[in-house]
């Protein structure tokens, strides 16, 4: 008989079900792969022989191997093969007595030792698995924690070694236990009480939060953007279970290391600017995540912003607006999932000192004309809040604290955030307010006539797009949310238009001194 065995691979985050078949032919010694198998598969013999060899089986030296990957319709590439194939041939040898092999799902990379290896992007891998009807399924034991958030089916057994998933496979152990984790304390994030002044900001910001709102800070060098754009992730609230899954498979498919202490962290990417356009958005022969995807459900900080190549700064236009991102090569389309909330911080022109208080700008109109012209209108379109960051007092610097609010806590603005998070919640929306939709306007942005007018009047003022008076409707509800509001009031409106449109000019140029 053939042994069969279900087993899977990837393509961008998603796992595919892979069947394996391994039967032996009198014949020569020989080791032959087909259902188009990738470079990886096919150097999978050099480690399989070695490993059945040191964990104390034999090796078939008068038999011919032969191995099918099905279906055929696409390459497989990747080690994860290594161990169902090696189990296949034990099997098949009559080295391993198992009466039936249909049902079990096995992932994993083979050392030479015969120990089995972690494997990336194996939730996505057991995912497949789950929906091909798979009743019991192998896994590396470092993968264990990652493999069991898809629940009590298929069954999960962990094995170290070869000579341990043949006993699984017999029922004589169930695998290597759940990895203990410690728990130590964990380092503390940075706090907003670490940053003197900037009160309104750190208001502004946990406004933001609280929405999902994309933010743009601005300003002379060593004023703080990086420094509170870093303390964001602090506000951020806890991830669903669903969310939680879906992070952590994009994680594990990114190579990435995840175990039982990592998992359900939400994630706060900050790549450098010099970063190419497939690592921003995603890319390779196969498509693989880039940087917004890894920040999906957590925060992207882009700093240095004006500085990214431009076509990498305009490919996030789509995602910012549509939640998702599709690469397509050679080898297929791949969709990534990129809900994250953009932070992006730049200087107001080359030198940075345009605006600042403390030193002059030695920059033409012109060099800082062209320095802004580097952020599109589109794309600053979908950045809802623009707050300038001025340099502290150095007497509040020196004396560590100025205005009231000046040592607020990270604590503190987490309560605003939540306080959000549960007057949403009353009224059955799921998501944060980014995504409400404009269609739904009446329900869940209740403005009174005055409100109504001012947003009007101001809009046409201004001239906003539909886009940005979306955006600026989003974040009055938003704010309301903050207060603890129903109604959306003048206030609201008024204040969702100083951070959208700072100073109160018509657009971003203009607030920057008509340059």
């Amino acid at each position: 008989m053939v042994v069969h065995f279900l087993s899977g691979d990837l393509f961008g985050i998603e796992g595919r079900r892979v069947e394996i078949e391994v039967d032996l032919i009198g014949s020569l010694a020989q080791f032959v792969v087909s259902g188009r198998a990738g470079q990886g598969v096919r150097e999978g013999k050099e480690r399989i022989r070695p490993a059945i060899q040191n964990s104390g089986y034999d090796y078939p030296l008068t038999a011919r191997v032969v191995v099918n990957l099905a279906p055929a319709t696409w390459e497989k590439d990747g080690a994860a093969f290594d161990l169902p194939i090696a189990l296949g041939i034990l099997i098949k040898h009559r080295q391993i007595e198992v009466p039936e092999t249909r049902g079990w799902g096995v992932i994993g990379e083979l050392s030479l030792d015969g120990s089995i290896r972690a494997v990336s992007g194996v939730l996505g891998m057991v995912l497949a698995l789950r929906a091909a009807g798979a009743k019991r399924v192998i896994v590396p034991a470092a993968n264990l924690a990652e493999a069991q958030l898809v629940g009590d089916r298929p069954r999960i057994h962990g094995a170290r070694d070869l000579v341990e998933a043949g006993m699984i496979l017999r029922g004589e152990s169930v695998g290597a236990p759940l990895p203990e984790v410690r728990h130590e304390p964990a380092p503390p994030l940075p706090d907003f009480a670490d940053v003197i002044g900037h009160d309104r900001l750190k208001h502004a910001l946990a406004v933001a939060v609280a929405g999902g709102h994309n933010i743009l800070l601005i300003g002379p060098p060593g004023t703080g953007k990086s420094f509170l754009a870093r303390r964001l992730v602090g506000l951020l609230p806890p991830l669903t279970p669903d969310e939680s899954m879906e992070v952590t498979r994009i994680v594990s498919a990114a190579g990435h290391r995840v175990d039982a202490a990592t998992i359900g962290t939400r994630p706060f990417r900050a790549p450098h600017h010099t970063i190419s356009w497939a690592g921003l958005v995603g890319g390779s022969a196969i498509p693989r995540p880039g940087e917004i995807t890894l920040a999906h459900h957590g925060i992207l900080f882009l700093d240095e912003f004006a500085e990214y190549p431009r076509r990498a700064l305009e490919a996030l236009r789509e995602p910012l607006e549509e939640g998702n991102v599709t690469v397509s090569r050679a080898r297929g389309s791949c969709t990534f999932p990129a809900r994250f909330t953009l932070v992006a911080a730049m200087n107001p022109c080359p030198c940075g000192h345009y605006r600042n208080p403390r030193r002059s700008c030695h920059c033409t109109a012109e060099q800082v004309r062209r320095y802004l012209a580097k952020i599109s209108g589109p794309l600053l379109d979908r950045l809802d809040l623009r707050l300038e960051v001025r340099p502290p007092a150095s007497s509040d610097l020196l004396r560590g604290g100025g205005g009231s609010d000046a040592r607020r806590t990270t604590a503190e603005l987490r309560e605003l955030v939540e306080r959000a998070a549960a007057h949403r919640e009353r009224h059955g929306r799921a998501g944060s307010n980014r995504s409400l939709e404009w269609k739904e306007r009446d329900r869940w942005a209740p403005l009174t006539p005055a409100a109504l007018e001012l947003l009007a009047h101001t809009a046409d003022e201004r001239d906003l797009s539909t886009r940005a008076l979306t955006r600026v409707l989003r974040m009055t509800r938003t704010i309301g949310d903050v207060q603890g509001e129903e109604e959306l009031r003048e206030a609201h409106v008024l204040e969702a238009l100083e951070y959208h449109t700072p100073g109160g000019g018509a657009g971003f140029y203009t607030w920057l001194g008509g340059a």
